[in-house]
């Protein structure tokens, strides 16, 4: 599988400030310069709102977060793992380990990945926004982008299937997050598949996340009625035959 470390975010993340900010409506911050902070809201499970508060030396990061219902500060120490990834330890007062989280930046304004406990390594997701920042989820009444959408070929799915993940970004782009698979001999397990996970700019009536670089996964959206077409895919997101190009039909909201 193809997975999209996204560089240019790696400029956005040093040196910051960051609070994850209960659960409330998400709002964002720009670029971060040294001295100044951020905040996020979010929750994990979808429903346990969540305050973190982290300052970042280096790759190094340390800081608190408590439950909006509790309100308890827990101790937090991790680091940056490349250019969006990060991972975060939770400790109690007496030192012990009780948790950790790890995700990414799926923009510079949003976060996401899993929470897990120590001691009954139970997961939950959790996901947040920077206050103030641009490319978060719209959360607009007239969004007729958002949405989960499934290839079709002559009005049936695709047996090489294929799914994507679209949210409407308050800058105007989205964010897509799917996977595709190519099916030559399933009995042989002559199968592909490949993913992608990015933020598509607006141009015009299309939306691309082409960087310029040769081997990037990168392809061209147009939008209709609860449909959308993708084209020009550069057949980079995945193993050999996988594509993400074909018409889709929208079948439900958006999932991570």
């Amino acid at each position: 599988m193809t997975k999209l470390l996204m560089k240019r975010f790696a400029a956005t993340l040093l040196p910051w400030l960051l609070m994850l900010v209960g659960f409330s409506t998400p709002v964002h911050p720009n670029a971060i310069q040294s001295g100044s902070d951020r905040e996020f809201v979010g929750a994990i499970n979808r429903t346990l709102g969540v305050r973190i508060k982290l300052s970042q030396a280096g790759t190094a990061l340390t800081g608190s977060y408590a439950y909006e219902k509790i309100g308890k500060s827990i101790r937090l120490k991790g680091a940056l793992e490349g250019d969006v990834e990060f991972h975060l330890e939770e400790f109690d007062d007496a030192g012990a380990q009780t948790g950790k989280f790890t995700g990414k930046f799926v923009s510079p304004d949003w976060i996401e990945g899993t929470w897990s406990s120590t001691k009954t390594k139970k997961e939950m997701p959790f996901s947040a926004c920077a206050v103030d920042g641009k490319q978060v989820p719209a959360s607009s009444p007239n969004d007729k982008k958002s949405g989960q959408y499934k290839r079709v070929i002559q009005g049936r799915y695709d047996r090489n299937s294929a799914t994507l993940n679209i949210w409407l970004l308050k800058d105007g782009g989205i964010r897509i997050k799917g996977d595709a698979i190519w099916i030559g001999n399933a009995k042989t397990g002559n199968v592909h598949d490949g993913e992608i996970d990015d933020i598509f700019a607006s141009q015009g009536a299309t939306f691309s996340n082409k960087s310029g670089a040769g081997d990037s996964c990168s392809f061209t959206v147009a939008f209709g009625a609860d449909s959308l077409t993708v084209s020009n895919d550069t057949m980079n997101c995945g193993g050999l035959n996988v594509t993400f190009d074909g018409k889709y039909l929208r079948v439900g909201p958006p999932r991570s």
